[in-house]
């Protein structure tokens, strides 16, 4: 009997999804995943005859200003038409709204403890010139962080607006279950209970359904490298961790901040941390000024 050949085109939860998917049908055979921020136009002949066999091609919706052409959403609509299975991007800012990304420009990501994610709080605590141990309380302060509290509420918002594009839908089944247990790791990582329910969904939309259940996805996390804990004011599960789940990191003599194998930190140690790279390049890269 032949496959039911799948293609996956997304971010870095991609790969992940590709495997539940996998897992709950065995009829299904993932023969390509395109994950659009590794991928440049001219390598559209690469994927090309993945797409072209694929009986079903499940896309995370990609804008038109996307740079790599073969990877937007319209792109893929507009040559394979009825195959294109159009979904969003899991993400919810309600377990860490208090974390982000500094982008710099020409470089890149500034690096961490926390790999791409900084937090809010303890960039605009280095740049007020206070402790580290003061900077640490406030991390932990459900009172100084009440400010985060419209997050919720405000990332629901932005999901609805996101999947009012696609063909299938989930906010009303993280807005059911994000109370109960910790869905997201950071923002755009979730756990893979949800993953596994927004692949059953994607199947069902493609009249495939679900005929498996060997994946057991609360022993095999694959998106859970970087675990900050939960904002302490949104009153959101935080998960089993006591400690903020990172890496060693290390800044060579061209001041890159290089990653290693993964550490737990204390809010005070994770705080001493970004200091020390915040200390080390933060006038070469304007830290001082930028707006958190």
């Amino acid at each position: 009997m032949s496959k039911i050949k799948v293609v996956v085109v997304g971010n870095c939860q991609a790969r992940p999804l590709a495997k539940i998917i996998e897992s709950l049908n065995r009829s299904v055979e993932v023969t390509a995943i395109a994950i659009v921020h590794l991928l440049k136009s001219e390598q559209f002949d690469e994927y090309r005859s993945h797409f072209e066999a694929a009986d079903l091609i499940v896309s995370q919706l990609v804008m038109d200003s996307y740079p790599c052409e073969f990877v937007r959403t319209s792109f893929l609509n507009s040559l394979y038409g009825e195959k294109v299975l159009s979904i969003v991007n899991l993400y919810f800012t309600g377990y860490t709204p208090d974390w982000f990304y500094i982008r710099i420009p020409e470089r890149g990501p500034l690096r961490g403890p926390m790999g791409d994610y900084h937090n809010r709080t303890v960039l605009g605590a280095w740049q007020e010139g206070i402790s580290v141990e003061e900077a640490a309380r406030r991390l932990e302060d459900p009172e100084f962080n009440r400010r985060y509290l419209p997050e919720i509420q405000a990332s629901f918002n932005q999901l609805r607006e996101r999947e009012s594009k696609v063909d299938v839908k989930v906010s009303d089944l993280i807005e059911k279950n994000f109370k109960k247990s910790r869905m997201f790791f950071t923002f755009n990582h979730p756990n893979m209970f949800l993953i596994r329910k927004y692949a059953e969904r994607i199947l069902k939309q493609a009249k495939i359904g679900r005929k498996s259940t060997w994946f057991r996805p609360k022993d095999r996390e694959l998106l859970n490298q970087f675990v900050p804990l939960a904002n302490p004011a949104m009153g959101l599960p935080a998960g089993s961790l006591s400690s903020h789940k990172g890496v060693k990191c290390s800044i060579d003599d061209q001041n890159l901040v290089t990653i290693g194998r993964r550490k737990e930190y204390s809010s005070q140690e994770i705080v001493a941390e970004f200091y020390r790279i915040y200390e080390r390049l933060g006038d070469e890269l304007d830290l001082r000024e930028l707006r958190v």
